[in-house]
This record gives structure tokens, sequence and C-alpha cells, in this order.
């Protein structure tokens, strides 16, 4: 699959973007719903979040319901992976054209590549009144063994 140029530069820009390795309360998923994924990030969970990664139209992933900044190594979050390597982990699931983006994240001495396979990617600032620290998220795989690499889109 031929990723587009700017897909690309979306990705390069919220890398540069976002201060990595400054949320100290780290990422979790806020939000699933009408195929809208929605990954925030906070400096202070407690109160807010600062930053929330949006992917539409996704029809698959499986990153963790949280994470912490420090789990991620080097200076980017998110990378555009391909379909071969996707298919590695996932053999007979049709990506069905969308792009496939990657997380890779460390948790001890190893590291996992997570996946979400959508059509776009958006970062948002969050503001006030609308940053409200909590989540709306409910991992359906909660009680499976780590790291659960099952679809969480569920139809």
């Amino acid at each position: 699959m031929h990723i587009q140029s700017n897909m690309i530069e979306i990705v390069q820009t919220i890398n540069k973007t976002l201060p990595l390795h400054s949320l100290w309360d780290g990422f979790w998923v806020h939000a699933f719903k009408r195929k809208t994924l929605i990954i925030s990030c906070s400096f202070d969970r407690t109160y807010y979040r600062n930053f929330d990664l949006v992917f539409k139209n996704v029809i698959f992933y499986n990153v963790p319901s949280e994470w912490r900044a420090t789990a991620i190594h080097g200076d980017n979050l998110i990378r555009l992976s391909t379909v071969e390597e996707f298919t590695q982990y996932h053999p007979g699931f049709d990506t069905s054209g969308h792009i496939v983006f990657a997380i890779d994240i460390h948790f001890g001495q190893k590291q996992y590549s997570f996946f979400i396979v959508g059509k776009h990617i958006y970062l948002n600032e969050c503001k006030a009144p609308d940053n409200h620290a909590g989540t709306e998220y409910v991992d359906l795989f909660e009680e499976e063994e780590f790291p659960c690499r099952k679809n969480r889109v569920v139809t």
C-alpha cells in the first residue's frame, strides 16, 4: 500500500508537536465510539488532559488501555507501519486499504508493537473547559493475559 505523503507529514508533525517525554501521567484510551478512537495524554491526569490523539474510521486497534510516557523509547510515539508488518501479527485481517499506525511500547526490557488501523489521525490540544481527565472507555479484554493483541473493535 502506498502511504500518501500528506499522512507522512501529519505523523511527523504530531511526533514533533507532542511533548512525549514530558507527559508524566502518560497515555490512556479516553474513548472509542462510532469508529473514532481517542487516546489522551497528560502532565497531570488527576486534573486534565493535555492532548488527544484522534483516529478516525478505525477498524482495528489493540493498544493497552493505558501506558506511561517512559515506556516509549526514542522521540516518536506514532509511526506508519505496513500491511506486511501488521499481517505478521494479525494474519487474515483485511485492512481494507486503511492506514496502519503503530505504537512501540516497552514493558520491562521487551518492546511490543501495537496497531491502529484507520483512515486518519489528528492531534488536538485540550483546553478548559473541554479537558476533563476522566475516561469513557471500558477495556473489553482487561482480564486477558498481557500483552493482549486482540482487536478491541467489536462489531
